[in-house]
């Protein structure tokens, strides 16, 4: 294994655990929250996450094994193999990120500021990449987690000065005049 590898190694097992708490903050959001629009949100972004965890394994292990990058498109398309999961979770294992009773506006903050974090790593880890293959993987997932970042921005300055969900299902009146 290159030496540049195992930095590489380092930040996509940094990258994995980051996905497995996003995923997990996510489930756990959607059920603390009481709206059904809510909850769907937030069982999206976590299926969002699962994606990404399949993506950053498949990467760790063909950096692992080859030392060379595959492109974003190759690893999405990879086979899912559970051999490839790092840090396997078991039931009761899951960090608990959101606490139970959390208001909806708390839960929102607390994703915000998780997904900021995220978005700053990932370009950290693109700026710092020698590989333009990897560097463009980390842009492309810092651009996952920026649209995640700016839906719950918008659903929480929604929800704090209109107090309903920014994806309110009923139709709202429209005024031509």
């Amino acid at each position: 294994m290159k030496e540049d590898s195992s930095v590489a190694l380092s930040v996509l097992r940094e990258a994995v655990r980051n996905e497995l708490d996003g995923k997990a903050m996510y489930l756990q959001a959607a059920d603390t929250t009481k709206y059904e629009l809510g909850k769907a949100m937030f069982r999206s972004f976590a299926n969002e996450e699962e994606e990404h965890l399949h993506i950053l394994q498949v990467q760790y292990a063909e950096v692992n094994e080859s030392g060379e990058w595959v492109d974003l498109d190759a690893a999405r398309k990879e086979p899912r193999d559970p051999k490839l999961v790092l840090f396997p979770q078991k039931e009761g294992e899951v960090k608990e990120i959101i606490p139970e009773g959390t208001s909806d506006l708390k839960g929102l903050q607390i994703a915000i500021d998780f997904e900021k974090r995220a978005v700053r790593m990932y370009e950290q880890a693109a700026s710092e990449a020698d590989n333009p293959t990897a560097e463009a993987f980390y842009r492309q997932l810092a651009e996952w987690e920026g649209t995640h970042y700016e839906i719950l921005d918008n659903s929480y300055d929604y929800l704090a000065n209109k107090g309903e969900w920014y994806f309110q299902e009923q139709e709202m009146p429209f005024y031509i005049g």
